[in-house]
């Protein structure tokens, strides 16, 4: 007889992972795009330096969205390698490496 499949909890664990990444991201995301849009306007700050300085955020505001995109690139590759349900045994084997234990 088979052995029943169960959640996988490193697969579940992922998906945590993934959702917050995402939200996360998000809210980084809107900050830059908040400091960028008032910098912009030039009602905050003007100058060579405000220039500078808002066309740094917005750099960083692209490079942060460019790492996000890898993060959760990797973690879906590794999502993958993980499947939804394994058997009993195997989830309990993998909690016990997920808590550090042999």
């Amino acid at each position: 007889m088979a052995e029943e499949m169960v959640p996988n909890p490193r697969h579940a664990q992922l998906v945590e992972l993934l959702k917050e990444v995402h939200s996360r991201s998000q809210e980084v995301g809107k900050a830059y795009q908040r400091v960028y849009a008032s910098m912009q306007s030039e009602k905050v700050w003007t100058g060579p330096t405000a220039k500078k300085w808002t066309n740094e955020v917005g750099d960083n505001d692209h490079r942060l969205a460019q790492l996000v995109r890898q993060i959760v690139h990797a973690i879906e590759e590794e999502l993958h390698r993980h499947p939804a349900s394994v058997t009993r045994s195997q989830a309990e084997l993998i909690r016990r490496q997920l808590a550090g234990r042999p």
